[in-house]
């Protein structure tokens, strides 16, 4: 181990107010690992588990690790080529067999992205936190990374800094739907298809139920929840009421899972913006039943629409773009689809007063999901009944109100 050279040690090198400046500028933070450096993780007592590490080698011998780099010997005790490590950290990069791996230069970068971060992060006011809520299930059998460091990640991006929520399960705020009776199989039995995924979806509604009603709407009653961010990756009818069960009072983000790099991260698209419009379809006299195809990430054709439908006022909605999955590029795109959702309900209250029930066949990207339940106001806009396509065709599958 290329610790064993105590020459390049720090414990009692730098001066105090380098060794201040070093865990400052770190945040107490291990620059590498990130693991926090003033708590025991199993007393959870202050410990001081923070190391000192020389990026250039504090002696110019050889059993100096990077020593024989140019740098002013004088200048190697600054707070600049010095970077807090926890133990573990600090034995790796010393290491003889590791030393073409964590070069200077490497170092040098690792260590001002750290940095950088923290500043960042520590500039930010309360105003900026937000409380993050994940949905994670199956969609056809596949599920997607959506741990929290994932949504904290795109969270810190858009310049606000995660708060999650703690849970029993200690990775905050999660609606975990992979444990649902019903997650993988809703949808493989065609004679069965409906009446399997109505029972999921009664089960899956309830765990958001608790989750919501549970966890987060306590902690938006004590005033410890300002601003949430969504992130869902799960069926869309789901979504839709996760959506609707959001509080309308607390400002809200929600966030896309972008299939050309797998992240979360709202992009700034230079793209003209994409705008959405709504046309009826089927003109027919209004009644107290409709039914909205939206066309956005997919395209669902008249004759997909289930025969008990075929009769009603057919409204749909699609993009001024061509559909395809990844249409959500950025956060700008699913305001803008918010925008034309309101209007449409809008709409809905001045040419069909008698509408009791919108029957909801969507082919939309997740985050437009969640968006239509938020836009959705129980009190005022008609029942939503959201469709799903199981075993080659669309059957009601959950009921919003």
């Amino acid at each position: 181990m290329g610790r064993q050279d105590t020459s390049h040690h720090t414990s009692g090198r730098p001066s105090e107010q380098v060794r201040r400046e070093v865990w400052v500028r770190s945040g107490g933070r291990c620059a590498l690992c990130n693991e926090y450096l003033l708590e025991g993780p199993m007393s959870g007592r202050t410990v001081n588990l923070g190391e000192l590490a020389h990026i250039v080698g504090r002696n110019t011998g050889a059993q100096s690790p990077r020593g024989q780099h140019p740098l002013d010997p004088a200048r190697r005790d600054d707070a600049d080529n010095l970077m807090l490590l926890c133990a573990s950290q600090h034995g790796e990069i010393d290491a003889p067999g590791g030393l073409d791996v964590f070069t200077v230069d490497k170092l040098r970068r690792l260590k001002r992205e750290h940095e950088d971060r923290i500043r960042h992060l520590t500039s930010l006011g309360p105003d900026r936190a937000t409380t993050v809520v994940r949905m994670v299930g199956r969609v056809h059998g596949k599920e997607v990374e959506l741990s929290r460091q994932t949504a904290a990640a795109a969270v810190l991006a858009g310049d606000r800094f995660p708060l999650f929520l703690e849970s029993y399960t200690r990775h905050g705020l999660e609606i975990d739907l992979r444990g649902v009776p019903g997650e993988s199989s809703a949808a493989r039995v065609a004679p069965r298809a409906a009446a399997a995924s109505r029972a999921y979806y009664r089960l899956a509604a309830g765990l958001v139920d608790d989750v919501i009603e549970g966890q987060l709407r306590p902690g938006i009653m004590r005033d410890a929840v300002r601003h949430v961010s969504v992130f869902g990756f799960a069926r869309l009818p789901l979504l839709v009421y996760l959506g609707s069960r959001l509080d309308d009072s607390v400002p809200t983000d929600v966030y896309q899972r972008h299939r050309a790099d797998e992240s979360w991260v709202w992009r700034n698209d230079d793209d003209p913006p994409v705008e959405f419009t709504t046309r009826v379809d089927h003109d027919v006299p209004a009644g107290s039943e409709a039914v909205v195809v939206m066309n956005v990430s997919g395209a669902i054709g008249p004759q997909e629409v289930p025969a008990a439908l075929a009769a009603l006022r057919r409204y749909e909605m699609r993009p001024t773009a061509p559909t395809c999955p990844d249409i959500m590029r950025d956060r700008g795109c699913l305001q803008r689809f918010a925008a034309a959702l309101r209007n449409f309900f809008a709409r809905l209250e001045d040419e069909a007063k008698g509408l009791r029930r919108l029957h909801v066949m969507p082919a939309v990207p997740m985050s437009a999901a969640v968006a239509l339940g938020r836009a959705h106001h129980p009190q005022v806009h008609p029942r939503l009944v959201v469709y799903e396509r199981l075993a080659g065709a669309y059957v009601p599958t959950l009921e919003v109100s």
